[in-house]
């Protein structure tokens, strides 16, 4: 298949998965706090955002042996993978051992770490076996077999995995509802989710040994010692991007739950499982076509490789445009219908008065500027640019670090989302001047007046959009869905009306036109 079909494939597959994975989440989440209680939110929330900080131990090295799986399976050269994924094995099963033994290290400080660490003690839960087992789940994917479902990624081919991640998704839920409604029990809870997760990579596992079953085969071979240290050059510099992405990703929860609390901790899980769910949806997008990309830069053709950056650019502004605004506008009124309005965050206090704050606003910015990045980080990745941005990470942590340590204490929770966007910023101005520099050895300027164009145009459709959904007077789950569809269809308009005429909306126009003539046989198949 061209890699216009694979990406297609991948596509439907990925959008019917990470829709039946939102489904069964919101499911599970609303059982979990009707079983349990909000208090457990924050526990979960903590340790995942410990254990992100943790997976730092992996340096980027799956990245960097990513980026040099396209060439040989382009080129069909079995020998190369087989070494490749020789040492992808062993790095990934050190790693998984450097992960638990840093986890079991930081078990006697966690009375330090947790403010409510006596409420979880009253709760009869004890946290060192609850880390223990969110720590397992997290060292146990590099042991079984991660790697193997990632090389299937690579080779176009993920719509195999979305489909097999079906059964998974369904049947792991479905357990985790049984131990919250039999047990409520929350260590329970975890141990079935880790069950899903082994269940899961060992699915994965045997579809690629099944696919490709000359992986299983041994070989003598190695990677040289040249190609390693350049290996070890390229994760020094990811390595920089990997702690970059564990301080943005948990610095939120973690400051939260020591300057705060578990129960501010809590509420905020709630919005940040709506933004993730929705990211989740529009990422199948990106994460599609992210091996086709790698395929399309390995052949060489820049010309090609501009006008790919141009549209992923698009789409990423378009979809995770309309999906910020939604969250601007409509995710209070989610918050209220799902667990009830007691949950939103509505105010914060500044030297005792309550001041209102537009928590949802900011985190649909957060959604906006997460796509704008995905964008830039998928072009990074598949055009191996590690080491020429090595220096930015850092700039983007101290910026985010340091907004949010004094942002929290003042104006509580929404703190953590502006420090986050703040970070972001520095991001979207950086990556691009690199990108065009390095790799499509053009000005950068242009993207920057389209990123400009895209935002403003958003924006004012997200303001329109408000205000006609505060003007449509009705409530409950119809009105929701009402104010849904105006959201997504002005803004949509809007935008597709402004950008009508650029080139990449032509592209893409011509793309689906293509598929279309193929599908009813009246086009020959092209690239």
């Amino acid at each position: 298949m061209t890699r216009t079909q694979n990406s297609f494939f991948n596509f439907i597959a990925n959008a019917g998965s990470m829709v039946l994975l939102v489904l069964m989440n919101f499911v599970v989440r609303t059982v979990f706090i009707r079983t349990l209680g909000a208090s457990y939110l924050g526990i979960e929330g903590y340790f995942t955002s410990i254990l992100s900080m943790l997976s730092m131990a992996e340096l980027g090295f799956g990245s960097a042996i990513l980026f040099k799986l396209y060439k040989p399976i382009e080129e069909g050269d079995r020998r190369r993978i087989q070494v490749l994924m020789k040492l992808y094995r062993r790095v990934y099963a050190a790693v998984g051992w450097v992960i638990m033994g840093l986890g079991v290290a930081l078990i006697p400080f966690l009375p330090r770490l947790i403010r409510d660490y006596g409420d979880l003690l009253t709760l009869r839960l004890s946290p060192a076996l609850i880390f223990l087992l969110y720590l397992f789940r997290s060292a146990s994917s590099y042991w079984f077999f991660a790697y193997k479902a990632a090389f299937v990624r690579v080779t176009q081919k993920s719509y195999v995995l979305s489909v097999a991640g079906y059964a998974v998704t369904v049947l792991g839920s479905a357990a985790q509802l049984l131990a919250l409604v039999l047990t409520k029990s929350f260590t329970v809870y975890v141990i079935v989710m880790i069950c899903q997760s082994l269940a899961g990579n060992l699915l994965y596992a045997y579809i690629c040994d099944k696919r490709h079953p000359y992986l299983k085969e041994k070989i003598d071979d190695r990677v040289s010692r040249e190609e390693l240290r350049e290996f070890f050059k390229d994760c020094s510099a990811l390595f920089i991007f990997r702690i970059n992405d564990a301080v943005i990703s948990s610095t939120d929860n973690i400051v939260l739950t020591g300057l705060v609390g578990l129960s501010a901790t809590g509420l905020y899980a709630n919005y940040l499982i709506i933004k993730t769910n929705l990211q989740s949806l529009l990422n199948t997008f990106i994460n599609s076509i992210y091996a086709s990309l790698g395929s399309l830069y390995s052949v060489g053709n820049l010309e090609w490789s501009r006008l790919a950056f141009r549209v992923v650019n698009f789409c990423a502004a378009w979809l995770y445009g309309v999906g910020g605004v939604c969250l601007a506008v409509l995710m209070d009124e989610f918050i209220a219908l799902w667990i009830g309005p007691r949950f939103i965050v509505s105010s914060w206090t500044v030297n005792g008065v309550a001041v209102a704050t537009p928590l949802a606003l900011w985190v649909g910015v957060e959604c906006y500027f997460n796509g704008l990045k995905m964008s830039l980080d998928t072009t990074r990745g598949t055009m191996g640019l590690f080491r020429q941005m090595k220096y930015r990470p850092v700039l983007e942590m101290l910026v985010n670090l340091l907004v949010c340590l004094w942002l929290v204490p003042r104006v509580g929770i929404v703190g953590c989302v502006i420090s986050t966007n703040c970070a972001a910023l520095i991001k979207l101005i950086f990556d691009p001047v690199a990108i065009y520099r390095y790799a499509l050895k053009q000005s950068p300027s242009g993207h920057f007046l389209r990123t400009l164009a895209y935002t403003a145009v958003l924006a004012a459709g997200g303001l329109v959009s408000g205000y006609v959904c505060g003007r449509i007077r009705l409530s409950g789950i119809p009105g929701f869905i009402v104010h849904g569809c105006v959201c997504v269809g002005l803004v949509s308009v809007l935008f597709a009306a402004c950008f009508c005429r650029t080139r990449e909306f032509r592209f893409l126009l011509h793309t689906g036109i293509d598929m279309l003539r193929r599908k009813t046989g009246g086009a020959p198949e092209s690239e």
